[in-house]
C-alpha cells in the first residue's frame, strides 16, 4: 500500500521529479571531477588529436590505430570541443541525450500503451541508477540510444516520410556503434512477414533502406574528404570477434590474445594500417572458431552472464569512486586480493556505496524479472502485435550481436531501457488497481 502511494505521488507530481532530476544532473556535471577512464578517456583523446590537427575523425594519424571507432560519436565531441574544450561540455550534451532519450521512450510508451504508462515510465527511468552515471562518462551509449529510439518512433508512424527518416536515424546510430545493425533487420524481417502486399512491402522497406543510404553516403563522403577513405562505421568487429574466440576467452573483455605468443600479437603494430590488423585479426578469429566451434559455443551463456548479472557500470561514479565497481568489490572480496578495499575511503562511506549498490540491483533485477514475467504471460498478445514484435526483434538480434564477440554490462544497456517500456504499463496498471497485474489490459490514449 506505501509503495502504491508514493508510485501514485510521483506520478501525480511529473513535474517537480523532472525538475529535481535535471538540477542534480546539473550539479553533478558543474561540481564533479569530470576525470575520464578508459574507453571515456579514449574518444576525448581522439577529439583533442583531432582538434590539434584541426580536422575531423578520423585524422590521416590515425590510418594506423587498431581501429577506427564511433565516427559519428567523435566528430560531434570535436564539435562540441571546439565551443569549450572541456569534460563539462560533454557533461551538459549528455544530460541534454538524457531528457531527450527520456522523452522519445515516453512517446513511444504514450502510442502502445496511453499517458498513464507514459508517465509510469518516467518515473522507472528516473530512478534508474545508471543513466544518471553515465552522463559522468563520455560513453557512446546515450548518443546511440537516442538515435535508435528516435529511428523506432518515427517508424511507428508508419507514414513514408517518416519511414525515409527511420532509416537516417538508422545508419547514424550505426555511425555510433555497429549493433545499429541489428534494428535494420528488425524492420526488414517485419516487413517481409508483414502480410502486406508485395508493392507495400518494397515501398516500406525502400524508404528505411534509401533513408539510411543516403545518410551513409554522404557521412562516408565526408569522411573521406579528410581521411581518403569511405568509411562510415566503427570497424573494431575483428578485434572484439578475436576477444571472444580464443584459448584465453572468458566471455568478458580479456586482452590476453593481444600478448606475444598469443594468435592475436602483432609486432610492430605502428606499422601496420588498421585495415591490415583488422585483417589479421579476422583470419584468426575465424580460424579459431572453425577449429574451436564447441567451445565458442559454450561461451555464450557466460557472455550473457556478463551483460546482465551486474548493472554498475556508471553508478560508482556518483559517489566518485572512479576506479571501483560492484564486479571489481566482488572479485576482491573472492580472491582474497591484497588491493585495499575501496582505497581509503571512510567506513561510512563504504557502507553507503554497498547499501546504494544493493538497492540498486534490487532495483534493476526487478525490471529484469518484471519484463521476462509480462512477456510470458502475454506473449500471444505481443506476438500479433508488429509494435511489440519489433522491440523484441531488436533485442534477440542485438544480443546475438554481442554473443559473436564478448559481453559487457555496458551492452545491455539499450536493451534494459527498451525492457522499461515494457514494464509500465504494468506498473501504471497496479497502482490503478492497487495490485500487481501482469496481464496488460486495452489502455487508450
Amino acid at each position: 500500500m506505501k509503495l502504491e502511494k508514493a508510485l501514485n505521488f510521483l506520478q501525480s507530481h511529473i513535474k517537480i521529479l523532472l525538475t529535481i532530476y535535471i538540477l542534480i544532473q546539473i550539479s553533478y556535471v558543474l561540481f564533479s571531477n569530470l576525470s575520464y577512464h578508459s574507453d571515456s578517456l579514449y574518444y576525448f583523446t581522439l577529439a583533442q588529436d583531432c582538434l590539434r590537427l584541426h580536422t575531423f575523425y578520423p585524422a590521416p594519424v590515425h590510418l594506423y590505430q587498431d581501429y577506427i571507432t564511433a565516427p559519428l560519436y567523435i566528430n560531434v565531441l570535436i564539435i562540441l570541443l571546439s565551443i569549450y574544450n572541456s569534460p563539462v561540455t560533454i557533461g551538459l550534451f549528455n544530460i541534454f541525450l538524457n531528457f531527450l532519450q527520456l522523452w522519445l521512450v515516453y512517446k513511444i510508451t504514450y502510442i502502445l500503451f496511453g499517458k498513464g504508462a507514459g508517465r509510469s515510465l518516467i518515473v522507472i527511468y528516473i530512478f534508474y541508477l545508471s543513466t544518471l552515471g553515465m552522463i559522468l562518462f563520455n560513453f557512446t551509449e546515450l548518443l546511440f540510444n537516442v538515435l535508435i529510439f528516435s529511428s523506432v518512433y518515427f517508424y511507428l508512424q508508419k507514414r513514408n516520410y517518416t519511414l525515409f527518416v527511420s532509416g537516417i536515424f538508422l545508419a547514424m546510430s550505426v555511425a555510433v556503434r555497429p549493433i545499429g545493425w541489428a534494428l535494420l533487420a528488425a524492420y526488414l524481417i517485419l516487413e517481409l512477414f508483414s502480410g502486406d502486399t508485395l508493392k507495400n512491402l518494397f515501398t516500406k522497406s525502400g524508404l528505411i533502406v534509401s533513408g539510411a543510404l543516403l545518410f551513409i553516403i554522404l557521412f562516408g563522403l565526408f569522411n573521406y574528404s579528410h581521411f581518403n577513405k569511405f568509411i562510415f562505421t566503427s570497424t573494431n568487429g575483428p578485434v572484439n570477434l578475436l576477444i571472444g574466440a580464443n584459448d584465453d576467452a572468458t566471455g568478458a573483455y580479456n586482452d590476453k590474445v593481444f600478448e606475444k605468443a598469443k594468435i592475436g600479437y602483432i609486432p610492430n603494430p605502428e606499422s601496420r594500417t588498421y585495415i591490415e590488423k583488422g585483417g589479421y585479426w579476422l583470419k584468426q578469429a575465424y580460424s579459431w572458431i572453425y577449429s574451436h566451434p564447441l567451445k565458442y559455443i559454450s561461451l555464450f551463456p557466460l557472455k550473457i552472464i556478463h551483460m546482465f548479472i551486474w548493472d554498475d557500470f556508471s553508478v560508482s561514479r556518483l559517489l566518485s569512486f572512479t576506479d571501483w565497481n560492484l564486479y571489481r568489490v566482488m572479485k576482491n572480496i573472492i580472491t582474497g586480493s591484497d588491493e585495499q578495499l575501496l582505497g581509503n575511503r571512510p567506513f561510512l562511506m563504504k557502507i553507503f556505496y554497498f547499501i546504494l549498490l544493493i538497492l540498486h540491483h534490487l532495483y534493476y533485477f526487478s525490471i529484469v524479472i518484471l519484463f521476462l514475467l509480462v512477456i510470458k504471460i502475454n506473449f500471444r498478445n505481443i506476438a500479433r502485435n508488429s509494435k511489440f514484435r519489433l522491440f523484441l526483434l531488436f533485442m534477440v538480434l542485438g544480443i546475438t550481436i554481442h554473443l559473436l564477440t564478448f559481453g559487457d554490462a555496458r551492452y545491455k544497456y539499450p536493451y534494459i531501457i527498451t525492457m522499461m517500456i515494457f514494464v509500465a504499463p504494468v506498473i501504471y496498471q497496479s497502482t490503478v488497481s492497487k495490485k500487481l497485474i501482469l496481464k496488460y489490459k486495452p489502455i487508450t490514449n
